[in-house]
């Protein structure tokens, strides 16, 4: 695998400040973030699954916005969005994620030992409990001089607690993994039909001109990446409405989808989708066995990202 790329894209140079912390290439782990300064405060979407990564993302966080009071955001609970969350708050300042997240987000890093092998995950601690405050509905965050809004996700899609992120001036909306571009999505805790009535709501709440999604590149304008996301939940739903031989819907995907990473998520997708719309009861654990199975057995992160990362300013 090419070494982890970590590529600072400002979106907005003015006062408020927007930067896309955009990871490649998209793989396991793998995950962007990015961040919001107005001149009083910073907001961060998302840290990083390892401590060394999300160190690095502070440190190019902290050159552009220096000592300002640090409020984190995190879009899910999942642990490459949120396991560096301790070590961001370090030095103090607040996280806000959402209620369905919430304990989850406490708890603290998620290092998946039943799905990956991996030895560098550094010093990884839990946040302050009290440092993690719920959000329902919008919350307004004022960051002096800029206001950016932090929005849950209504009913359960990618999972039960997602979060977005919208800047209003320049009309940029972070997703988390609500879209990812040129990655195969991952819906075993989520649900496709609330996924796909999330898009349309997002789409509609907030129209964004540009769209950082939780992996991949910066889309502009964003509905196209909507767009896609949207069509491979709905085939998800159109091929499990009649059977559930999910190793030959599986192949059928990644021929559909030939140059997404990651195709072992498809089988374990296309499980969520058949549950989804049959009423059923997924069971996530064997899931996640099939997804392994078709990867071949656990996910070998040490071998995934052990290049030391290559920084890029855009």
């Amino acid at each position: 695998m090419p070494a982890v790329r970590s590529n600072i894209v400002p979106l907005r140079h003015a006062r408020p400040g927007v930067v896309a912390y955009v990871k490649s290439p998209a793989e396991w782990f793998v995950a962007n973030s990015g961040w919001i300064q107005g001149t009083e405060g910073v907001a961060l979407i998302d840290t990083c699954g390892t401590e060394q990564a999300t160190l690095e993302l502070l440190r190019d966080v902290r050159k552009y916005a220096g000592d300002q009071e640090l409020t984190v955001v995190i879009t899910h609970a999942h642990g490459e969005h949120h396991n560096g969350l301790g070590v961001a708050l370090r030095d103090g300042g607040t996280a806000l994620a959402a209620a369905g997240s919430l304990d989850l987000v406490k708890a603290g890093p998620q290092t998946y030992g039943n799905v990956f092998t991996y030895t560098r995950w550094g010093v990884l601690e839990p946040p302050r409990p009290d440092a993690v405050r719920p959000v329902t509905g919008r919350h307004r965050l004022d960051l002096g001089g800029a206001a950016v809004d932090v929005v849950s996700v209504p009913g359960v899609a990618h999972t039960a607690g997602d979060l977005v992120v919208y800047e209003p001036r320049s009309g940029t909306l972070f997703t988390g993994d609500l879209v990812g571009i040129g990655d195969t999505p991952m819906a075993v805790q989520g649900s496709i039909p609330g996924w796909l009535d999330a898009l349309d709501w997002l789409q509609d709440t907030f129209r964004p001109r540009t769209l950082v999604p939780g992996h991949g590149p910066v889309a502009n304008p964003g509905h196209t990446a909507f767009h896609a996301m949207r069509g491979y939940l709905e085939w998800l739903l159109e091929a499990t409405a009649r059977q559930s031989n999910f190793t030959k819907l599986a192949k059928q995907a990644s021929l559909r989808w030939p140059t997404w990473r990651n195709p072992e998520r498809h089988i374990g997708n296309l499980m969520r989708a058949y549950a989804d719309q049959h009423g059923r009861k997924l069971d996530v654990d064997l899931a996640i066995d099939a997804v392994l199975a078709a990867a071949g057995g656990r996910i070998d992160l040490d071998s995934l990202l052990d290049s030391e990362p290559v920084r890029q300013i855009s």
